[in-house]
């Protein structure tokens, strides 16, 4: 029946995300789960200047924002926070038994994610020279029960079903002093191509580039 307000906690204080005097994208798990979003990659068409270089299947990727890149070597350039703990990761150069990259976490039971573009050096750090992602967890709420639950299933012509399931609950241990909140949640990305053997012709890896995500 109106607009939705979002704070955001970018500059370290609480303010509604159209004072602050930043370039910020902001979008709560209401939003997230309106848009069918279950990845970080997913918001690339709804963040402007937002890319990733994705690793396959390590499930690492390098984040960039307004085209300012992270080399093959060296600290990133988009900071990367879950809360107020850094995740981001320094490229160390091969690449191949280093895995290279930053860990994306499914977005799943968050308050809100927040991508702050331009550099944020001041309040981020010198990993922020592009700009900073902040995944932003909820409270345990010490006053109330509350439960969140997702699911969804799709299918992929000539491949294999995909599925996704969540559940989130909260609530106080003692009352206005100690609560917490605990979730669990799957992906599963259904794969469509087949490994065929080069002498025998034989499939042998039916559906074999699926994937797997948990997160406790």
């Amino acid at each position: 029946t109106g607009l939705e307000q979002v704070v955001v906690t970018a500059t370290r204080q609480s303010s509604t995300v159209n004072k602050v005097a930043l370039s910020v994208t902001a979008q709560s798990q209401h939003d997230l789960d309106q848009q069918g979003t279950q990845q970080f990659k997913d918001l690339v068409g709804n963040v402007p200047g937002l890319f990733i270089n994705q690793s396959l299947g390590t499930g690492l990727a390098n984040v960039e924002i307004r085209g300012i890149a992270q080399g093959s070597q060296g600290a990133a350039t988009t900071g990367f926070y879950l809360d107020d703990t850094p995740i981001s990761k320094r490229n160390v150069g091969g690449g191949v038994a280093t895995s290279n990259g930053t860990p994306l976490p499914p977005l799943f039971d968050l308050e809100r994610v927040e991508v702050l573009r331009g550099p944020q050096g001041t309040l981020y750090g010198s990993g922020s020279e592009g700009g900073t992602v902040r995944y932003i967890t909820p409270l345990p709420d010490l006053d109330k029960y509350s439960v969140y639950a997702k699911t969804s299933a799709s299918i992929t012509h000539d491949g294999s079903p995909s599925w996704d399931a969540g559940l989130a609950v909260g609530g106080p241990i003692i009352d206005g002093q100690l609560g917490f909140r605990i979730s669990y949640y799957d992906l599963h990305r259904g794969g469509w191509l087949d490994i065929i053997d080069p002498v025998s012709q034989q499939n042998v890896g039916k559906d074999a580039n699926y994937d797997d995500t948990r997160v406790f």
